[in-house]
This record gives C-alpha cells, sequence and structure tokens, in this order.
C-alpha cells in the first residue's frame, strides 16, 4: 500500500512538470512568434512608422480631375549633434540638427464616373506638362502663444552625415524635384518610392510644442474668398503636430512625440497666413500637456 502511494505521489509530480514544461514551452513560442513578427514588421516598414491616410473624398475627386495625392510616410522626427562648417567664419562648428525623412508613393486615386449639378468645379488649368513633385516643409514652433516659423534648410554637409546614419540616399527639397513616380497599386511587390530629408537647425531649445507642414504631397486646391473679400487659394497640405517634454539642457531625439495621426487641411501658400490658420484649425497647442 506505501508503495502505491509513493507511486501515486511521482506520478503526481511528474504530470505537474510536464505541464508547466509544456507551458514555458508554449510561452517562449508564442514569445519567439512576436519578435518574428515585430521583426518582420520592421523589416517591411523600414522603420516609416508615421503614415498619412491617403484621404481624398468624392467632393475632391469631382471637383478636380487631375488631383493625385501622395502616399507619405514618416520615421518619427530625429536630432543630431555634428561638426559643421560656419559659412561666414568657415570653421567647424558642434551644431544640433533637427531633421526628419520621410518616403512618398503615388496610388492610384479611383474617379467617379459621373458628377452632378451640385457637385463642386474648380476652373483647372489644363497642365503644361508632366506633374512635378516640389516639397516645401516648414516647422513652426508653438509656445506661450508665440510662433517662430523655421523654413526647411539645404545643408548638403548634414545631409551626407544624415545619409550614412541612415543607411540610404535621402534627397533634399531641392534635388528630390522631378516628376512623379510612376503609380504603384497597394498590392505591388515592390513600391516606386522616392525618399526625401528635411532639416532644420537653430530651433529655439525651449520648444516644447511644434508644428509640421508638409505641402507638395497633393496637387489639390480649393478658392475661397480671403480676409479682404478678393479671391484666395489654398493648397492641401499635409499636417503633423508633435510636443517634446524636455528642455535645452541633455536635448534627446527620444523626446520627440507626435500629437495624434497627420492630418490634411487646405491652408495658404504664404507661410505665415498658413501658420496663422493652422493654429486655429488646431487645438489647444498649449493647453495639453500630454498627447
Amino acid at each position: 500500500m506505501h508503495r502505491e502511494k509513493l507511486r501515486g505521489y511521482y506520478m503526481r509530480q511528474l504530470l505537474k512538470r510536464s505541464a508547466l514544461t509544456t507551458f514555458a514551452c508554449s510561452c517562449l513560442v508564442l514569445l519567439t512568434g512576436g519578435i518574428q513578427a515585430q521583426a518582420q514588421q520592421n523589416k517591411l516598414t523600414r522603420g516609416f512608422t508615421i503614415k498619412a491616410d491617403l484621404t481624398a473624398t468624392g467632393e475632391e475627386r469631382a471637383a478636380q480631375k487631375s488631383l493625385w495625392v501622395l502616399d507619405a510616410t514618416f520615421k518619427p522626427m530625429r536630432m543630431i549633434r555634428m561638426d559643421l562648417t560656419n559659412p561666414k567664419t568657415g570653421k567647424k562648428e558642434k551644431t544640433l540638427v533637427w531633421y526628419l525623412v520621410y518616403k512618398c508613393v503615388l496610388r492610384p486615386l479611383e474617379r467617379p464616373g459621373t458628377t452632378s449639378d451640385l457637385t463642386p468645379q474648380n476652373a483647372e488649368v489644363p497642365p503644361l506638362g508632366p506633374s512635378l513633385f516640389v516639397p516645401e516643409v516648414t516647422l513652426i514652433t508653438n509656445d506661450n502663444g508665440q510662433q517662430t516659423i523655421y523654413p526647411n534648410q539645404i545643408l548638403p554637409e548634414a545631409e551626407a552625415i544624415i545619409n550614412q546614419r541612415e543607411r540610404r540616399e535621402f534627397k533634399n527639397a531641392v534635388d528630390i524635384i522631378g516628376e512623379l513616380p510612376p503609380e504603384t497599386p497597394a498590392d505591388a511587390k515592390s513600391e516606386n518610392a522616392i525618399y526625401g530629408v528635411c532639416v532644420w537647425t537653430g530651433v529655439d531649445p525651449n520648444t516644447d510644442y511644434f508644428t509640421i507642414l508638409f505641402s507638395g504631397l497633393s496637387n489639390g486646391y480649393k478658392k475661397v474668398e480671403g480676409p479682404d473679400g478678393k479671391e484666395l487659394t489654398l493648397r492641401k497640405v499635409l499636417v503633423q503636430q508633435y510636443w517634446r517634454p524636455g528642455d535645452q539642457f541633455g536635448q534627446q531625439e527620444q523626446e520627440f512625440r507626435p500629437k495624434g495621426n497627420p492630418y490634411w487641411v487646405y491652408l495658404p501658400d504664404d507661410p505665415e497666413m498658413a501658420a496663422q490658420m493652422e493654429k486655429k484649425l488646431n487645438l489647444d497647442t498649449n493647453e495639453k500637456k500630454q498627447p
């Protein structure tokens, strides 16, 4: 009888150990699968994790027959300290550079078959040649009710360092100007992509809130009545807001945090007017302490 009890005891212990081993192996498989899935996702996106919706309403497509909208994805905003030549002195100086790299792909847009009398129409001028990609990227700081506008800079010396760090050749806002790439269907195995970089220096180190205005990603436009009663042209612009909880000491790129997802708006061509209008559209920039 005593032997039977011992045998039963050992059998129960073996079953418990077997169950624990099976559970541990299952967890390991799930963990490994999750890591592999994440690695595969990173390989597919290659770090371009901030994506704008490919938005074009039926009204926009009907109003503008030649409308195109690029499918844009971005890597997180980054900063790097580098030795750059001061154009005034000709000497190398430690410079803090903010930069943003992006990828654009032209996707097919479905066109409405018919239009009604209620469909608004833009008085379009037929294009003289192929559509061109001419990006213009502006960084606007928004702190304590004050706005400062920083146009995208052309700094070949900095761009070479950024390309080395990002392991790809990104073109600046001048070199990237050219015809749109061929359309790439959503299910295509390869993409006709164009890659660009935006660079800024001298940004106020105390900046907590800022906005990126990216025009040139679409040829969408609207004609409206301006504040002076004259006709005003608005362009389709992509907007991304950021905040950073750091300060001027020990600045790190990990501080950059997107406030929500990129969104499309129609803004004037003039950067100051666009900044003022975006501020009105926007939203509690200085009221929110968290995204």
